[in-house]
């Protein structure tokens, strides 16, 4: 069972305000992210502009996420840490104030290079201020209190148009009160201190010969595939709701926001399952029965089986996001964490690029079917990639936690956490 009172033994005072920074920055993103891209109709621009700029952040992330993880992994995680929050508090509050294109570009560049920091550098920092036995209860703490965080953040996002009175004005004050919690975060941070860094000795070179190195030559494909899958559909839930369904922030809040609710309860589960029938087993079967609601969400006649298709298929992408991260984080050496997850990483974000562009257009068109139909495939063939190449993998990268849950703060297919 959780045992709560560990949290003052195992964690340290810097580990304990990375929690409580987490959280903050969750509460405002779950404002920014819900409210985002319903901003941007509110303000005119459509569909094709959406997906436009999802992939340019996705771009920005993909090249950045290399020779971040590389400067990452040589210099100070705690830098990037907070460097990350302030470049996206900073993005999303340049973005509310003046809604142009040339403002919108420049703000999803900075996301994109925030995104790529803090997806580096959260599990080398976790890593690096915990023992092995404690680790899984770490990512455990950081993704409770992001799921919370995140949920309180969408409900009240979902609110505050309506409460700031409406149109565009309410839009962009509710964004810059999301912007200032993620700017406070980055400012607590700044009292975080590294962990002591890896040896010199430890730290491997990126070559050509460290990345075609198997695991992370196939994480990478099997990531670049869903991507491109994940792309096409998960940037433009909420735009859905708004055009498909025709429903209100407030509505669309509350259906974020059960669905984080659900995957607290799935995160528990999936640690227990893994330990009877073996984490790539465990992977690979939700990764697979995730795309018969892709077919849900495809066909819906209505918001509720469309809700019905998006709280179980993001429940289960969810559940093994954690067994993910830490399967791929046994296969890695100590000294090339940040850089290999930058790898992995960034073949992901160069895939949710392409899959995004081609999704904002596929719904300018109406054609509201077509990205999850197209997802499916990649989705099927990046799960039957990862099994074949990892299911004969040796016992020791098993993820068996000492703890009962082990979770993060973003599916395996959806954004990283703060």
């Amino acid at each position: 069972m959780l045992e709560f009172h560990r949290l003052r033994d195992e964690f340290n005072s810097d580990l304990r305000l990375l929690f409580l920074t987490a959280g903050l920055a969750a509460m405002g993103m779950g404002i920014t992210d819900l409210l985002t891209n319903l901003y941007l109709l509110r303000a005119g621009f459509g569909e094709r502009t959406v997906g436009t700029l999802v992939a340019l952040n996705a771009t920005m992330m993909a090249v950045g996420a290399l020779p971040l993880g590389v400067l990452v992994d040589r210099h100070s995680r705690r830098t990037a840490l907070w460097l990350g929050l302030a470049m996206a508090g900073t993005g999303t509050a340049a973005m509310a104030i003046a809604p142009v294109l040339p403002v919108l570009y420049a703000a999803a560049i900075l996301g994109g290079l925030s995104g790529a920091l803090l997806t580096v550098a959260m599990p080398a920092y976790i890593a690096g201020h915990t023992e092995p036995r404690g680790r899984a209860w770490a990512f455990t703490v950081i993704a409770m209190v992001h799921l919370l965080s995140m949920t309180l953040g969408q409900v009240g996002g979902g609110l505050l148009p309506g409460l700031l009175g409406g149109g565009t004005r309410a839009y962009r004050l509710a964004l810059l009160l999301g912007s200032a919690l993620v700017l406070t975060a980055a400012v607590r941070r700044l009292d975080l201190r590294d962990a002591p860094g890896p040896a010199r000795s430890q730290l491997r070179p990126v070559t050509a010969r460290a990345v075609l190195r198997a695991p992370i030559l196939h994480s990478a494909g099997s990531n670049l595939l869903l991507g491109i899958g994940a792309g096409l559909f998960i940037p433009f839930f909420n735009v859905l709701y708004r055009v498909r369904y025709d429903l209100e922030p407030a509505q669309i809040g509350w259906i974020f926001a059960v669905q984080n609710l659900l995957m607290v309860v799935a995160v528990m589960v999936a640690p227990m399952l893994s330990e009877r029938k073996g984490t790539v087993n465990t992977i690979t079967g939700a990764w697979v029965v995730s795309v018969a609601f892709l077919f849900v969400l495809a066909w819906a006649p209505d918001p509720r089986w469309f809700t019905a298709g998006f709280w179980v298929r993001g429940t289960l992408m969810f559940a093994i996001g954690p067994l993910l991260d830490s399967f791929r984080q046994n296969l890695m050496h100590e000294g090339e964490r940040a850089t290999a997850s930058s790898i992995i990483g960034m073949t992901w974000f160069a895939g949710w690029a392409v899959g995004s562009v081609t999704g904002g257009d596929l719904l300018a068109r109406g054609l509201y079917s077509a990205p999850f139909l197209i997802a499916s495939l990649f989705y099927l063939v990046s799960a039957g990639w990862f099994f074949a190449v990892f299911r004969r993998t040796h016992a020791a990268t098993e993820v068996r936690p000492e703890f009962t849950v082990a979770v993060r703060s973003a599916s395996i297919d959806g954004p990283a956490q703060p």
